[in-house]
């Protein structure tokens, strides 16, 4: 990444986050052999108070993903992250309502096609109390994790990134809540995007 996405890229998915956004999910554990991580680029539209539905770029990164997974054996969590930019408009919303800090949770739904059979995975995450700049871009950065999944299904296994919702709390100087108080949004996938994270085998369940 540049020096100047970098920058962009720091800490609520949406104005939030993404949370994730997140969004975004990997599998680790016994009978699972370890190696990558995947990274993702992702475009939503999330509606915010005062300034209205927002476009908000968001990064997720899983790391610690399977080369393979093991049919009926159970795959413990893994960390997420995702940072979402929050926009110019949403600081100037932000600041109009003397906010100086934002932070809350968020939730990223994933899909999971486990050799024809779905399964919908969702990740928590938490969103720190994050300064509000003055003006301009900020970026927001979420953590948090998935459940244990299992696969129940031997053969390939993709992993395509969802919606993602975020709760947030703006606060003043002082930690009092501003006119806002907490709000949750929404956030939806732009169109037209590649949602793929990851793909893996399942390797059939050993024979007694």
């Amino acid at each position: 990444m540049t020096q100047a996405k970098n920058r962009l890229r720091s800490a609520v998915a949406g104005l939030a986050v993404t949370a994730a956004v997140a969004a975004a999910v990997g599998f680790t554990g016994a009978g699972t052999a370890l190696a990558a991580t995947a990274t993702i680029d992702l475009s939503y539209r999330c509606p915010f108070p005062l300034i209205g539905t927002q476009d908000v770029a968001v990064e997720i990164v899983a790391e610690q993903l399977p080369d393979s997974a093991v049919a009926g054996e159970e795959t413990p969590a893994v960390q997420v992250t995702a940072t979402a930019t929050v926009p110019a408009s949403a600081t100037a919303g932000l600041s109009l309502v003397g906010a100086r800090t934002i932070g809350g949770t968020a939730t990223a739904t994933t899909a999971v096609d486990n050799a024809g059979t779905p399964q919908s995975v969702v990740a928590d995450l938490v969103v720190p109390s994050t300064p509000v700049p003055s003006s301009g871009a900020f970026d927001v950065v979420a953590t948090g994790g998935t459940p244990a999944v299992t696969f129940a299904v031997a053969g390939p296994t993709t992993i395509d990134v969802g919606n993602f919702s975020t709760t947030l709390t703006p606060r003043r100087a002082d930690g009092s809540l501003t006119g806002l108080g907490t709000f949750t949004s929404n956030c939806t996938l732009r169109p037209g995007q590649d949602t793929r994270l990851y793909e893996f085998t399942v390797q059939p369940a050993a024979e007694n």
